[in-house]
C-alpha cells in the first residue's frame, strides 16, 4: 500500500507556505522519527514555529498533531520503501523492466488517489447527477478522452450526458446552461484555460459544477461546487499523461459504480436497452 501521509502531502504541496514546506520535507525524509516527538520538538527540528506545525497538519485535514502521528503509525509501508520504488522509464531499461515500471506507476496512481479520496464528495456528485436536467462534460487533450469515457458511462446508466472537447463549443454550450443543469470539468493540472473558463461560464449561468483534478488549490476548484481529487504524480512530458488518465478513469469508475448502486433499477434497465441497441453492430 502507498503511504497515506506521503500521498496527502504531495497532493497538497502547492497549498503550503514556505515554512509549512519545511515541515513537509522533514516528514518525507524522517517520517518515523516524528512518532516520538512533541509539537515543540518537531517544530525545532524543522526550524519553524509551533503555530506553523499546527497549520500544517490542519491543511492536511488532521484535527491535531496527535491524529497526524497516529496516521503515520498506521501506514503499512515505510516512507523510505515508497521512495525506493522508481518508476521513471530510462533509455537503458529492458522491455521487462519497462513493463514492471508501468505496472507500478499505474498501481501507485490508483492507490495514491484512494488515500486522498473524499467519499462524501462523490456522494454529493452522485446526487447532482441524479437530479440534473442536463449534463455536460468538458475536457481537452487527454482529459477530453476521459470526458468521453464519462459520457459513455453516464449514458449507459440512463443519464444522458454530452462530452465537449472543442473549446469554442464548450464556451458556447456553457453559456446556455441554467439552474438545474450540471457541468463537469476534467483537468489534471486544474489550470487548463478552456476547462476553467467553461466551468466559470456555466456556474455564472446557474449550473452546478464539478471538477476532477489532481490539484485542490488550482483555478478550476475555485469555480466548482464539488471537487473530486485524483493524484497521479506525473510528469506528462516523460510519461505521456498515462498515469493521470488512469487516476481520472478510476475516479470515473467510482462515480459510475456508486451511481449504479443507488439507481440500480434504472441503471439495469438502461444497460439492457443500450446493449440491445448495439447488439447488431457485432459480426
Amino acid at each position: 500500500m502507498i503511504s497515506k501521509i506521503i500521498s496527502i502531502i504531495e497532493s497538497r504541496r502547492d497549498t503550503l507556505t514556505s515554512s509549512e514546506k519545511k515541515a513537509a520535507d522533514f516528514v518525507l525524509s524522517n517520517g518515523s522519527e516524528i512518532l516520538n516527538m512533541t509539537v515543540s520538538e518537531f517544530s525545532n527540528s524543522c526550524k519553524v514555529s509551533e503555530a506553523t506545525i499546527i497549520r500544517f497538519v490542519k491543511k492536511l485535514d488532521f484535527d491535531s498533531f496527535q491524529d497526524f502521528k497516529l496516521s503515520i503509525a498506521s501506514d503499512n509501508e515505510s516512507m523510505k520503501n515508497y521512495e525506493d520504488i522508481d518508476t521513471t522509464i530510462n533509455r537503458e531499461d529492458t522491455p521487462q523492466e519497462i513493463i514492471k515500471k508501468v505496472e507500478l506507476g499505474i498501481i501507485r496512481a490508483i492507490e495514491s488517489t484512494t488515500t486522498i479520496t473524499d467519499y462524501s464528495e462523490y456522494v454529493k456528485a452522485i446526487n447532482y447527477i441524479r437530479s440534473a436536467k442536463r449534463i455536460e462534460i468538458y475536457g481537452v487533450g487527454s482529459s477530453g478522452a476521459v470526458a468521453k469515457v464519462l459520457n459513455y458511462k453516464l449514458t449507459r446508466l440512463g443519464f444522458p450526458a454530452f462530452a465537449i472537447e472543442d473549446p469554442h463549443m464548450q464556451a458556447i454550450s456553457a453559456a446556455t446552461m441554467k439552474t438545474g443543469d450540471l457541468a463537469i470539468g476534467i483537468s489534471q493540472s486544474g489550470s487548463t484555460i478552456d476547462v476553467v473558463d467553461s466551468l466559470t461560464i456555466a456556474k455564472k449561468h446557474g449550473a452546478t459544477t464539478i471538477c476532477i483534478t489532481d490539484h485542490v488549490n488550482s483555478p478550476v476548484t475555485k469555480f466548482s461546487n464539488i471537487v473530486l481529487q485524483t493524484f497521479s504524480k506525473e510528469n506528462p512530458i516523460k510519461t505521456s499523461a498515462g498515469r493521470s488518465i488512469v487516476a481520472q478513469i478510476y475516479s470515473v469508475e467510482i462515480l459510475a459504480a456508486i451511481l449504479n448502486s443507488v439507481e440500480y433499477e434504472k441503471a439495469e434497465k438502461a444497460g439492457k436497452e443500450t446493449a440491445k441497441a448495439v447488439v447488431n453492430k457485432l459480426y
